[in-house]
């Protein structure tokens, strides 16, 4: 299937729906694991020149021998990247990417030339998909968030989710049940917070696809938030990397916030590291609409029941 490389034989796929703490997991592990993580090298807006869409389907939207030597090269190091740049990217930001690279590429360009003894950690969301397939030889780290936080996330970045039709289609071409996907649409709803239901519905389904798989492991953010040593710690077993409960206070302390006291994070910024992580799955009810967080608690109900509306 996958042809032998000669970096990394022993890669780890963070992948997962986006919001739900890919980055963090992606960085603890590498704290204590001799891996590189590359941050989202499948992303088609700054990740690979090779990839032109996001959320690949090994068998459906691309051909498995096409995905096969793309994730070849990527393993042994070898790839060219997009710059990245954005309409609202400053001039100082827009001259960092054509300098230096955008993350995608920097994570790479530091992977290949700074510890290239190291294996590999993907870390990429828009791998989701693509975890089946993948899970046939490599391990591989779902990551999840429970919809009300995940939709307040959403908005919170104003992200959409203009994939969604054209996801349907290659869901379904690998078996994926979808029943009634145009229920969750509400005009009356932030197109963000129906953009996060309709992502949370084609995940849910999909997940029925990968259940009961030793090779996938399935870390919720919401366990992470409220009891980050035992979500570190179990996380850890799977992985069969040995941390002192001293190293896992310290890995606690830096990912936490604790000592923050800011309750949510700035909206737009992605990564807010001054903020308490406690409340990540709390600081949706600032953010949400009375209305909005009737609306998901519905499809959420929905969703999780496998009915329609």
């Amino acid at each position: 299937m996958f042809k032998n490389n000669k970096y990394s034989k022993n890669p780890i796929i963070v992948s997962g729906m986006p919001r739900t703490a890919t980055t963090i997991v992606g960085k603890l592990i590498s704290q204590k694991a001799p891996y590189n993580v590359l941050y989202e090298p499948f992303n088609s807006s700054q990740g690979l020149k090779s990839i032109d869409i996001n959320y690949l389907i090994p068998g459906s939207n691309i051909m498995e021998n096409d995905f096969d030597g793309i994730l070849a090269s990527l393993l042994d190091l070898n790839g060219s990247f997009k710059l990245g740049i954005k309409k609202n990217d400053s001039l100082f930001k827009k001259m960092i990417k054509y300098t230096f690279g955008n993350q995608s590429s920097i994570s790479f360009k530091k992977a290949k030339y700074l510890n290239p003894e190291r294996e590999l950690i993907i870390k990429d969301p828009f791998l989701i998909f693509a975890s089946k397939y993948l899970s046939k030889n490599y391990r591989v780290i779902m990551c999840e968030r429970p919809l009300l936080p995940l939709a307040g996330s959403f908005k919170r970045m104003s992200w959409t989710f203009s994939e969604y039709s054209q996801l349907l289609k290659g869901l379904e071409h690998i078996g994926v049940d979808i029943k009634n996907p145009n229920q969750f649409n509400n005009n009356d709803i932030s197109p963000f917070v129906v953009g996060a239901v309709q992502f949370f519905y084609l995940y849910t389904a999909f997940k029925q696809k990968i259940l009961n798989n030793d090779k996938i492991y399935f870390f919720n953010q919401h366990d992470l938030s409220v009891n980050p040593n035992g979500s570190i710690v179990s996380l850890f077993d799977w992985l069969n990397i040995d941390c002192s409960e001293n190293e896992i206070n310290q890995i606690v302390t830096e990912i936490s916030g604790s000592l923050k006291k800011n309750k949510a994070p700035k909206k737009g910024v992605q990564h807010d590291t001054l903020y308490n992580k406690r409340y990540a799955n709390e600081y949706f009810k600032s953010v949400l609409t009375e209305s909005e967080i009737k609306y998901v608690r519905k499809s959420e109900l929905i969703i999780c029941s496998g009915g329609e509306i």
